[in-house]
C-alpha cells in the first residue's frame, strides 16, 4: 500500500512542496475569538493560508484551521497539481464512482492515548468560540460516524457540537441529514445512539465522507476510500459498537441520549446568520482516544473553509440528476450569490420549450437546500456571474419565465424559511428560465477573436498590467 494519507501527512506534503500554503503561529492565541479573529482579518485581505496555531490558551493541542478555504488545497488533496474546477469535479466524480472498501486493523494511531470514565474531559481540547453571539464553544469539524441499526450501513456527517461540560455536548442533527434517520430509529426503541466524533483527517477523506447528496444507503467509508485512492483503515471503538478511521487525530466515543432535550445555540451558521436556539439532543462522551501529540482540526463555519468543502462537490450530483430530466446539460455551477448552498446555475443546450423549467425542478429534487435555480443557454459561462446576470437581465420575462414552489423542504438554517426563529425547514423555491425564447433578436458578436493572441499585440502592456485588461 502507498503511504497512509492522513492530516499530518498532507501538512508535511504542503510544507515540503507548497510551503507558501502553510503558516505556523507560535504566539499564544485565545480560543475565544482569537483564532477566528485572525482568520476573519485574513479573509478581508482575500488570503486563505492553512494556519496551524501551536499555542492555544488553555490547551496543549495545536489547532489546524482553514484547511478547506482554498481551492488550491482541495485540488492538491486529490493529488492534482493543476486543474480548473470543472476538471477537478470530473476527477472527483470518477473516484466517487469507484469506491474502495475500508480495511480493519487491530491497532491504530488514533488509540495511542485513551481516556475513559472519570478521565474523560473534552475541555482538554482547544474548542473554539467562533462568533460574537455563539452560546458556547463549538466543535465544528467532527465527522460524526453512525450506523443504521437495521441495515448495518455506516453514515458520516458533520453536526455542530456545543460544549456543555467535561463529558456532555449538545448536538444539532438536522432534519435533512441522514444521521437524523439513524438517531430517530434508536430513539423510537428507547436506546442511546452510538456516535463517534472523528476530528482531524486528510482533506480527501473529508471530501469523500461528506458527499452531501449521496443516497442514504451509500457507505461513506467506501466513498472516502475512492477519493483517497486507498482503503480507509478502520479500528473498533473502545466503548461503543462502531468502527472509526484508524488514522484520525482524535475520536470522541459518544452516545446520543434518547428522549432528552436541552437548549442548544445560537450559533453562527453557514448562511451567515445565527441558527436559533432549539431544544436539541445531548451527547454523553464515554471515551476520548487520540494520537500522541494530536492535532485539533477546526472549520470556520460561514466562511470559505466551510462553504467550499460542503458546496463545491454538490455540483456533480446535481448535474447527474438534472441529466435525467434534461440530457443536454452542459454545466452546473453551485454558488453565485447563494453561499454555494442556496443557488445554482445550469447551462443547457435547449431543444424544446419547457426544458429549462424541467431542469430546474430536477435540481430542486437533487439538493433540498437549493432555493433558487437559474437555467441559461449553453453559450453562457455559468462560472461567470456577469454572464449569468446578463441572461437574467435580457432573456427573462418574469411573468412567464419564473415559477415558485411553496412549502418545499429546505434547510432549517435558511434565514428565508417560513419560521427562521424556530428552525423551520419549509421554504419557497424559485426557478428561472433565463434561456433565449422563440423570436429572440440576433445578438451582436465579433468574429475571429479565437485566432487573436493579445500577447502578440500588447505584450508589454499586459506584462506591466496583468490585471489591467480582460483577455476573454
Amino acid at each position: 500500500m502507498s503511504r497512509i494519507k492522513d492530516l499530518r501527512a498532507f501538512i508535511e506534503f504542503l510544507e515540503e512542496c507548497h510551503p507558501h500554503e502553510v503558516v505556523r503561529i507560535r504566539k499564544e492565541v485565545d480560543p475565544r475569538f482569537g483564532v477566528t479573529g485572525i482568520l476573519a482579518l485574513l479573509e478581508k485581505q482575500n488570503k486563505f493560508p492553512l494556519l496551524i496555531f501551536e499555542n492555544v490558551k488553555g490547551s496543549e493541542i495545536p489547532v489546524v484551521a482553514n484547511m478547506n478555504a482554498s481551492f488550491t488545497r482541495l485540488r492538491l488533496a486529490l493529488g492534482m497539481e493543476s486543474a480548473d474546477p470543472k476538471t477537478y469535479l470530473r476527477e472527483y466524480a470518477r473516484r466517487e464512482a469507484e469506491p474502495i472498501p475500508p480495511e480493519e486493523t487491530e491497532t491504530a494511531p488514533v488509540q495511542e492515548v485513551v481516556f475513559e470514565g472519570d478521565e474523560v474531559d473534552v475541555t482538554r481540547l482547544p474548542i473554539l468560540t467562533y462568533h460574537e453571539l455563539d452560546a458556547a464553544p463549538y466543535i465544528t469539524a467532527a465527522l460524526n460516524v453512525m450506523q443504521d441499526p437495521d441495515t448495518g450501513g455506516y453514515n458520516i456527517g458533520i453536526y455542530r457540537m456545543m460544549l456543555k461540560d467535561k463529558n456532555t455536548l449538545g448536538i444539532l442533527i438536522s432534519e435533512t441529514a441522514h444521521g437524523n434517520i439513524i438517531w430517530k430509529k434508536y430513539e423510537k426503541r428507547g436506546e442511546p445512539t452510538p456516535l463517534a466524533a472523528v476530528i482531524g483527517h486528510h482533506p480527501a477523506f473529508y471530501l469523500g465522507a461528506l458527499q452531501p447528496l449521496a443516497p442514504y444507503d451509500m457507505d461513506e467509508f467506501h466513498v472516502a476510500g475512492g477519493i483517497l485512492q486507498q482503503p480507509v483503515r478502520t479500528v473498533q471503538c473502545r466503548t461503543i459498537p462502531l468502527k472509526v478511521p484508524a488514522d484520525a487525530e482524535i475520536v470522541l466515543e459518544c452516545e446520543v441520549q434518547p428522549h432528552v432535550r436541552e437548549a442548544e445555540a445560537p450559533f453562527g451558521e453557514f448562511p451567515g446568520t445565527y441558527g436559533p436556539q432549539r431544544m436539541s439532543p445531548i451527547v454523553k462522551v464515554k471515551a476520548i482516544t487520540m494520537r500522541k501529540n494530536p492535532l485539533y482540526q477546526s472549520i470556520f463555519v460561514s466562511h470559505p473553509d466551510n462553504l467550499l468543502l460542503a458546496g463545491l462537490i454538490r455540483a456533480n450530483f446535481v448535474e447527474e440528476t438534472v441529466k435525467i430530466a434534461c440530457p443536454t446539460v452542459k454545466a452546473v455551477q453551485m454558488g453565485g450569490g447563494g453561499r454555494i448552498r442556496f443557488s445554482c446555475y445550469i447551462a443547457i443546450e435547449k431543444m424544446i420549450e419547457g426544458e429549462a423549467k424541467q431542469a430546474a425542478m430536477a435540481a430542486f429534487v437533487a439538493d433540498p437546500y437549493l432555493r433558487m435555480v437559474v437555467v441559461v443557454d449553453h453559450d453562457v459561462d455559468v462560472s461567470n456571474n456577469a454572464e449569468v446576470l446578463h441572461a437574467l437581465a435580457f432573456r427573462v420575462r418574469p411573468e412567464r419565465d419564473t415559477f415558485v414552489i411553496k412549502n418545499a423542504k429546505g434547510s432549517p438554517l435558511d434565514p428565508c424559511s417560513y419560521g427562521p426563529e424556530g428552525g423551520s425547514h419549509l421554504v419557497t423555491k424559485m426557478g428561472i428560465d433565463a434561456t433565449r425564447k422563440d423570436g429572440y433578436p440576433q445578438e451582436v458578436s465579433v468574429p475571429g477573436t479565437e485566432g487573436i493572441r493579445l500577447e502578440d499585440y500588447l505584450g508589454d502592456y499586459l506584462s506591466d498590467n496583468p490585471q489591467g485588461v480582460h483577455t476573454r
